[in-house]
């Protein structure tokens, strides 16, 4: 069930047709799937189960999870999930998403638009961040509020967006430049900014975290032959993510990808 709001905020929403603002759960989870089926996120799904490792019995919040693309297999892997979300669509899909695979009693889900203040009485042994940070204005204030709720010594999975990648380097060179879209934040409109290792580590550490292991997705941009090509076709090579698998967990290349992860431990102290 679906716990009650915070007081709304701006922020910048999806188109009336993504996934997350449509009204039918049926729908919406269809078009989910079909989206996370897709070779990059794949990928990056199997890099996040590589760093959660054994998660039963574990508690794990995964905040802007969405319809639980990663909340629901940990819950049919043993887990105790709480998802939290903006869109109120998004997490009736993921209530769905949970009936139809038998976890609803170990699915919780709560809507809000701000942290909520409620989730730092809990504690967690898992704090799953994907994709999210970029989103929000207040990044440190978000990083010590995830912190606040865990428990010393558990884990942060976080991902982002990199400024430290090829992608970075090929595709936002091309928009910043060429297409002088100077404000170009990749490929989802509501980003706020970009992140690189360094920085993702300096901002972990002021919250109390430890970056202990990292990994990189779309090291080498999949679709290069279109760029090779100075984008006269269109070309994508999926057999791509196979750098990612083999290389995406060892430095430097953990670094590079234009999806980067860091799995940071909350230090004892903090």
């Amino acid at each position: 069930m679906t716990e009650g709001s915070t007081q709304p905020h701006e922020r910048l929403r999806y188109e009336s047709t993504h996934w997350a603002r449509v009204a039918d759960e049926r729908q919406a989870l269809e078009q989910y799937l079909r989206l996370g089926d897709k070779v990059y996120n794949r990928t990056k799904f199997a890099m996040f189960a590589d760093l959660a490792g054994d998660v039963r019995g574990k508690r794990i919040l995964d905040y802007g999870g969405g319809a639980g693309i990663l909340a629901i297999p940990y819950a049919k892997a043993g887990a105790q999930v709480v998802i939290v979300d903006a869109e109120a669509n998004a997490l009736r899909t993921a209530e769905y998403y949970a009936k139809v695979e038998g976890v609803a009693e170990r699915v919780r889900t709560i809507r809000s638009d701000t942290f909520p203040v409620a989730l730092k009485r809990e504690r967690f042994d898992i704090v799953i961040a994907k994709d999210i940070v970029e989103h929000i204005a207040e990044d440190e204030q978000f990083i010590r509020d995830l912190s606040a709720c865990q428990v010393p010594g558990g884990m942060l999975i976080l991902s982002t967006q990199n400024s430290r990648s090829l992608n970075y380097l090929i595709e936002g060179g091309y928009q910043r430049f060429w297409k002088g879209n100077r404000n170009w934040l990749g490929w989802d409109r509501t980003h706020v900014r970009f992140y690189t290792p360094a920085s993702l580590r300096r901002k972990l550490g002021q919250a109390g975290y430890t970056a202990r292991r990292w990994a990189g997705v779309f090291i080498v941009p999949y679709d290069l032959p279109s760029w090779l090509l100075l984008l006269k076709r269109r070309i994508e090579l999926p057999m791509l993510h196979h750098v990612d698998l083999v290389l995406g967990r060892w430095f430097p290349f953990n670094r590079l990808g234009w999806n980067v992860i860091v799995a940071a431990t909350r230090d004892e102290t903090a």
